[in-house]
């Protein structure tokens, strides 16, 4: 992170005589100083709210923004009042994009003043406002704040369940598409489990069962905290799926759908980051964790269904 601007402020003294750049000067000081400290405190990035949920209706895309408060990659704050509905339209090219809140500036007509000794008028004030547009997902903006990543494909628009960058302290993604997604994999884990205790399967997989369950328990508690950081998100997931994988290789191949969901934990558990990589290596690891969601469902359902039946 870094801030390129020299910072540069008025040196008034009496019988200065003061002009319109240096009431700008003394301002582009408090502003930058003001950017300066969200930035490094803070970070860039959705600060609250700015949630957006993707509509189609007859081949007609919109984006409903909610209210909230951003900072940009230059630490200055975006702010949106109201929930606004957003028309999008399709790019003609296939891809992931990114949808912006960009910080904008406009002279307010109705502050028009004369210009002393003309006939001229000019605006005295400038409204801050924001203005969302889509971008592919390569730009990188200095004046916004991104807000949701969409991929376009033959024609069509799906948003893409992938966390944004999030101001904070530290990288955080209690809001984020990461950590109901990690509970959801140890619910339906609990689920399976506790459809297998109930039957004889069990009873001749000793302990590793139960350090199993011990690990889903431990990492609901972590999770509880609000502002979990992404990078402990990650690790989480990342020793559930260990946990997970060694659980559910020995278990009996009693069907299809388990033999087939054994074969996914393998491949998602060869896969994990080593714990020094980049956020960047565990986000593209995430995606593999996020597709086992799916399977898990339908494994966790079939194993109730197959307990109930044993009772």
């Amino acid at each position: 992170m870094s801030f390129s601007h020299t910072l540069v402020r008025l040196n008034a003294y009496e019988g200065l005589c003061l002009t319109a750049d240096d009431l700008l000067t003394e301002q582009l000081y408090h502003r930058r100083t003001l950017h300066r400290h969200s930035l490094f405190l803070h970070g860039y990035g959705i600060v609250q709210g700015l949630q957006v949920e993707l509509e189609q209706r007859k081949r007609r895309y919109t984006a409903v923004i909610k209210s909230g408060y951003g900072i940009t990659r230059a630490g200055q704050g975006v702010q949106l009042h109201a929930d606004v509905v957003v028309p999008l339209e399709v790019p003609k090219q296939d891809g992931e994009y990114i949808l912006w809140l960009f910080h904008v500036e406009r002279a307010d007509a109705e502050s028009a003043r004369p210009v002393f000794d003309t006939d001229e008028s000019r605006e005295s004030r400038v409204v801050e406002t924001c203005a969302p547009r889509l971008h592919a997902a390569d730009e990188e903006f200095e004046d916004g704040v991104a807000l949701a990543r969409i991929r376009v494909r033959v024609g069509r628009m799906v948003q893409v369940q992938l966390p944004v960058p999030r101001a904070g302290r530290q990288a955080r993604a209690a809001e984020s598409y990461l950590k109901p997604r990690v509970l959801e994999f140890i619910r339906l884990n609990k689920k399976a489990l506790d459809s297998l205790f109930r039957t004889a399967i069990l009873q001749e997989m000793g302990i590793g069962s139960f350090g199993f369950y011990s690990a889903l328990v431990s990492a609901e508690f972590i999770l509880i905290e609000e502002g979990t950081t992404d990078r402990v998100l990650y690790r989480t997931a990342g020793t559930l799926i260990s946990y997970a994988h060694d659980f559910y290789n020995p278990l009996p191949s009693t069907t299809d759908r388990v033999a087939q969901f054994t074969e996914f934990i393998r491949r998602v558990n060869a896969e994990i980051p080593a714990p020094d990589q980049s956020d960047e290596t565990w986000l593209r690891w995430f995606e593999s964790f996020e597709r086992l969601l799916q399977p898990m469902q339908r494994l966790a359902d079939e194993l109730q269904a197959s307990a109930d039946a044993m009772r």
